[in-house]
């Protein structure tokens, strides 16, 4: 577990035994807003008071999404008042950009919040601006969020008013090469992320490019070296360098500097991602050395799991699931690390849910402790 700085805020106390949260989710029309609401109607502790899609106000939720049909949900128009009123935390789906101002009116409210657009992922304003292109909102939301990687900042996200949930793709490239650069056995803090993602990642809303046609017996790369979660990833592996550094003599926190090096590719499934890692040993590195620091890292995790030697991950044992594999190969200085998820599970959804558990104080695994969907 990471430290962080500043000092986590005080967990709070578990709900009593039975007792449930009540949440509601803003965004529910889409993917992410599905998949939520699968993990949430399931889980024993949550309680869905009410679900918000704009463009599908009025309809019950088992027409938007008919695996839901046993639902009685209904979706409505977001009202933060009506919202405030209804749950003590909500979950928000809605498309990049349109975050700000729901969280912003929900935490004026005292809603607790776990955001799962990129609205809310960089602490710094100006580095928003950078890589977003446009100023963000409402920059005390930044300073007051925390970044929604359990495994990572575990600590920080106990009690939170305000997550902010990684991005898919940085969750399945920050679990699979933290532990190495915690450890320093990389020769410098350098990532080749090459990533594979199911179609599902680019949302519900119709587009030519995610048409069965168009990719179906084809895969592409894409934004190459150029997308956005890239950043986010550079970030989130500076603060694993810069905790494993610690403080200098002078008592201030370390900064670290990773470059990661993002090629993504959409293939040709529904969901999940594969994520294959690049980086290079310092010298004398053993396999055997490699190994200890991933079980290290991992040992207890309930959501993470490193495969044994030779065998490689796939997308299809973690689907439908919020868990992680890693499988990982050493030739020589080359560390090749294979990352699987579910990119609505760990990479959306169920890494929410795991956050609001922490949040409230319940047992994070709860509700997410499924097998895949295998086959």
């Amino acid at each position: 577990m990471l430290p962080s700085a500043p000092p986590p805020p005080p967990a709070p106390p578990a709900p009593h035994a039975g007792a449930r949260v009540s949440v509601v989710v803003v965004g529910a029309s889409g993917y992410t807003g599905a998949e939520l609401l699968r993990y949430l109607t399931a889980h024993p502790r949550a309680d869905v008071r009410a679900v918000y899609g704009h463009s599908k106000a009025g309809l019950p939720l088992g027409e938007v999404f008919p695996s839901l049909a046993h639902s009685a949900l209904r979706l409505s128009a977001f009202d933060p008042d009506a919202a405030a009123e209804e749950a003590s935390v909500a979950f928000l789906a809605l498309p990049h950009g349109a975050s700000q101002e729901a969280a912003r009116a929900l935490r004026e409210r005292g809603v607790r919040v776990v955001d799962l657009s990129a609205d809310h992922r960089f602490s710094d304003p100006a580095e928003y601006a950078r890589v977003y292109g446009v100023p963000h909102a409402h920059p005390a939301l930044l300073a007051e969020a925390v970044y929604g990687l359990p495994e990572l900042f575990r600590d920080e996200v106990r009690g939170a008013g305000l997550v902010a949930c990684p991005g898919c793709y940085p969750t399945s490239v920050a679990l699979g090469a933290a532990p190495a650069l915690r450890a320093g056995l990389a020769r410098d803090a350098e990532v080749i992320a090459d990533c594979k993602s199911g179609v599902s990642g680019a949302g519900r809303a119709p587009k030519e490019a995610s048409l069965l046609s168009e990719r179906a017996e084809s895969m592409q790369g894409y934004q190459t070296l150029a997308h956005r979660h890239a950043p986010e990833m550079e970030a989130t592996l500076g603060r694993v360098l810069a905790a494993a550094a610690g403080e200098d003599a002078r008592g201030q926190r370390a900064r670290g500097v990773a470059r990661v090096h993002f090629a993504p590719h959409l293939a040709p499934m529904s969901r999940g991602i594969l994520s294959t890692l690049y980086l290079r040993l310092r010298a004398g590195v053993t396999a055997e050395e490699v190994r200890a620091a991933y079980e290290a890292s991992y040992a207890g995790e309930p959501l993470v799991t490193l495969l044994p030697p030779e065998q490689s991950p796939t997308t299809l044992a973690v689907r439908g699931t919020s868990r992680c594999h890693l499988g990982l190969t050493v030739k020589g200085d080359l560390l090749v690390v294979h990352s699987a998820i579910d990119n609505l599970g760990k990479g959306a959804a169920g890494q929410a849910v795991q956050c609001f558990n922490l949040m409230v104080g319940l047992d994070e695994s709860l509700g997410l402790t499924a097998a895949g969907l295998y086959p």
